[in-house]
């Protein structure tokens, strides 16, 4: 069964890790773009963002939910409604930076048959179409849930993925201080079954009350017997601008 494609961005976090900063870490300018202007073509700077947003819409994202919080109303007067970008873009406000699940769950009345497509936005991932070619061997598979897997040398910084042969997903473990896990879970993709799943887990708990990592509920879906499968991309980037080193090496890399 084919569903309607809609995509989560969660940019409610703060950005503490690069403090002081002059605007949302999700709006700085990484690399440039080309704009028409008075009928000549000129470079422009592109935000980080923008990357996930163009891929998001490449693969069928027919409407995008960002999650904003306190002091990021600059990235909703940035992407307005999306017709610049081929897109319904809404919005969504998180009074409690209570964890990117609660953030993902603001969105739950309106996924109730939606294909969903999640990703981080300040992240550049390369190949260009992942999102695309995750959907398809998501959709292929008739999976609940599937991880866009990444290499990393960094392994403290994230969720790691362990898998079986056959691509399913064994058990996520978030940040541990080494791994020898085949990769980092960048991106995902997942059915209005996973997405029920995440709100009754979510319902049952006192927010607040514990730390809650989307990794915690990828393992419950494990434990519930879901589809979890991973799709790997070997050879690819996985540019994550949290913290100024970090920031530093993408500039190098799409700077003209």
């Amino acid at each position: 069964m084919t569903r309607s494609v809609t995509a989560i961005v969660p940019a409610a976090g703060r950005g503490s890790r690069l403090k002081p900063f002059p605007c949302p870490k999700e709006l700085f300018p990484v690399g440039y773009q080309d704009i028409e202007i008075n009928g000549v073509v000129e470079k422009r700077p592109k935000v980080v963002s923008q990357y996930l947003l163009e891929h998001l819409v490449s693969a069928g994202a027919q409407r995008v939910f960002v999650v904003l919080g306190e002091g990021k109303s600059d990235i909703m007067q940035y992407y307005g409604n999306g017709t610049r970008f081929q897109t319904n873009v809404s919005y969504l406000f998180q009074e409690e930076l209570n964890g990117m699940p609660y953030a993902i769950d603001l969105a739950r009345p309106w996924l109730t048959d939606q294909t969903v497509l999640f990703g981080m936005p300040d992240t550049i991932i390369e190949p260009s179409d992942c999102f695309s070619q995750l959907l398809a061997f998501h959709e292929a598979h008739q999976a609940d849930l599937t991880l866009a897997l990444f290499p990393t040398d960094n392994p403290s910084k994230f969720g790691m993925v362990d898998m079986d042969q056959n691509n399913n997903v064994i058990w996520t473990y978030d940040k541990p201080e080494t791994s020898d896990l085949p990769g980092l879970w960048g991106a995902c993709c997942w059915s209005p079954a996973f997405t029920a799943l995440l709100g009754a887990y979510l319902d049952k708990l006192t927010p607040g009350a514990q730390e809650v990592v989307l990794g915690d509920v990828f393992n419950h879906a494990i434990e519930q017997k879901m589809r979890v499968k991973a799709l790997t991309f070997k050879g690819a980037k996985y540019i994550d601008i949290g913290t100024t080193a970090e920031l530093n090496i993408a500039l190098q890399q799409f700077n003209l």
